[in-house]
Formats: structure tokens, C-alpha cells, sequence
């Protein structure tokens, strides 16, 4: 009697042991998984935040209007270019250069918005998705500002065009030497501030 007495008990203690290490374990799973979640949200706002800096500096950099001779001393010259044309070729070749690092961490911030938007939920990753819009078509707005103003004027300074919109002109230039009152770098500082707003949150 004594002895199944013991052994009861001892089945009791076992179980009630069982059940301790599987709540204890249901409890640290939960907790690693909050932490991990938690640690993958701060990687992905913080980085986010990173890129978004850096596009803004690229911006810039992009429409600062002074331009030194080595951004186009690498450009191949014509034997029978004129001065007026290289000074339009010149600026061109420079001004599509400092596109490149624009290209490049627009393409980056686009890959790690698509990966906030997936940790974050649906309200953040909307207002990280508007954000990087906005840097997505003031860059397409910048490029083709490029595109049009010097190909239009390397035709005047090659005496190939007529009937030129100067007011068009004035306008692409404004946009290409953005001023940072002007409403480019405006618009680029409201998407910082979005994101910057929109993860806060994430990266205490």
C-alpha cells in the first residue's frame, strides 16, 4: 500500500513537472519569437531610415548648382565641338552622373520599403510606401528636367534649334538647380519626415 502510495505521488510529480517545462517552453518560445520580431523591425525601420538619409543628401548633391571640371574630365570630346557646345556637354555628362548614386539607393530604399511594409503592418507600411513615392517621381521629375533642358540646349549651341520656349527652359532649369527652398527639396524633406515620423517608433 505504502508502496504504490510512493509511486503515485511519484507519477504525480512527474506529470505536474511535464507540465511546468511545457508551459516554461511555451513561455521562452513566445518570448523569442516578440524579440525576434521586435529586433527584425528595428533592422528594417533603422535601415530604411539610413537609405532615406543618404537619398536625401543625393538629392542634394544632384541639384547643388556648382559643378567642379573633374565630374567631366572623363567625357569624350568632339574634334569639332565648339566651345559652346562642350559647355553644354560638359555640364550634361556631370549632371547625369551624380544621377547614378540617386539610381542606386532609390533601388535599395525601394527593397527595403517592400520588406517594411511586410513587418510593419498595413498603416506604417502605407506611409513608407507614399514616402518612397515621393522620392521615386521627384527622381523621374529630376532626370527627365536633365534630359530635355540640355538636349535642347546643345541644339541652340550647335544653332540647330528654333522657336525655343524660354519660359519651358526656365522652368527645367529651376528644377535642376533646386534651391533648397524650392519645391523639389521641399518635397524630398516631407518624405524624410514621414519616414522619420512613421518609425520612430521602431528604432527606440
Amino acid at each position: 500500500m505504502e508502496a504504490e502510495l510512493v509511486s503515485l505521488l511519484s507519477d504525480i510529480a512527474i506529470g505536474v513537472a511535464a507540465v511546468v517545462v511545457a508551459v516554461v517552453g511555451v513561455f521562452g518560445l513566445c518570448t523569442w519569437r516578440k524579440e525576434l520580431t521586435g529586433k527584425a523591425k528595428f533592422n528594417g525601420a533603422r535601415n530604411v531610415m539610413l537609405l532615406a538619409f543618404k537619398l536625401k543628401a543625393d538629392f542634394e548633391w544632384a541639384t547643388n548648382p556648382m559643378t567642379s571640371s573633374g565630374e567631366f574630365i572623363d567625357r569624350p570630346h568632339g574634334e569639332k565641338e565648339s566651345p559652346d557646345e562642350s559647355r553644354v556637354l560638359d555640364e550634361w555628362h556631370a549632371r547625369q552622373r551624380r544621377l547614378q548614386p540617386l539610381v542606386e539607393d532609390l533601388q535599395k530604399l525601394q527593397t527595403a520599403g517592400w520588406e517594411a511594409e511586410i513587418l510593419l503592418g498595413e498603416d506604417s507600411g502605407k506611409s513608407v510606401s507614399e514616402a518612397i513615392g515621393i522620392f521615386r517621381r521627384n527622381y523621374a521629375q529630376l532626370a527627365t528636367a536633365i534630359e530635355s533642358y540640355f538636349e535642347e540646349t546643345y541644339r541652340e549651341a550647335s544653332r540647330t534649334s528654333e522657336n525655343i520656349d524660354r519660359g519651358w527652359l526656365k522652368g527645367l532649369k529651376k528644377i535642376i538647380y533646386s534651391a533648397p527652398s524650392g519645391d523639389l527639396l521641399k518635397q524630398i524633406d516631407k518624405a524624410t519626415a514621414q519616414l522619420a515620423s512613421t518609425l520612430k517608433a521602431y528604432v527606440k
